[in-house]
């Protein structure tokens, strides 16, 4: 039943941002103002091999433009962002993740209504669910991924994103196993 209901709310979401994100709607929308990003994407997960694992996760950020898109070598930009992972887990058991991730965020402008970005960075994370992939619950989540921001107001964009995250203890305990999940995410973020 949750993933039935998850799949809703993400395709709901990217409903909205396509068909209300009309021309007026976004016509003030521009790079050059912002200086600060907060949001909430909310994603589903699979883990790619040892076990199935399926992850419900809540991602709330923020972040800090470095340098604005547009003003760096061909129109570039540059964001240091700080994320928290906050997921339910279904594997043997039913679970939980909690972490925290800082990130930097290289971004591109497609037109004056997109926003292409890749993103990555790692961090430390709690897994508390019972599986052969996760030997231990303090590991470190390091994860790379890249999607596009649409503008549907003057500062409000939807957010479409793909990351692929691994998890492990870094060797900090003799069992070491390694956790990897393909993450598809959907949200809203503010730029202000």
């Amino acid at each position: 039943m949750r993933r039935c209901s998850l799949g809703k709310w993400l395709a709901l979401l990217t409903l909205v941002g396509i068909l209300g994100s009309g021309p007026a709607a976004a016509a003030d929308f521009d790079y050059a103002g912002f200086r600060r990003e907060c949001g909430l994407r909310l994603a589903y997960g699979k883990s790619t091999r040892k076990a199935d694992v399926k992850l419900f996760t809540l991602l709330p950020r923020w972040g800090l433009f470095l340098l604005r898109p547009g003003s760096f070598l061909g129109g570039l930009g540059l964001s240091l962002v700080l994320e928290g992972t906050l997921s339910i887990a279904e594997a043997e058991d039913t679970g939980w993740e909690l972490g925290l991730t800082p990130m930097l965020k290289l971004s591109l402008p497609l037109g004056t209504r997109a926003l292409l970005f890749l993103e990555g960075g790692a961090g430390p994370i709690l897994e508390n669910f019972d599986s052969p992939a996760v030997a231990h619950t303090f590991n470190f989540a390091s994860q790379i991924g890249g999607g596009v921001d649409f503008a549907l107001t003057r500062r409000l964009a939807l957010s479409l994103a793909y990351r692929f995250r691994h998890s492990s203890n870094a060797g900090l305990y003799k069992e070491n196993s390694s956790f990897n999940v393909n993450l598809f995410q959907a949200g809203l973020i503010y730029y202000y």
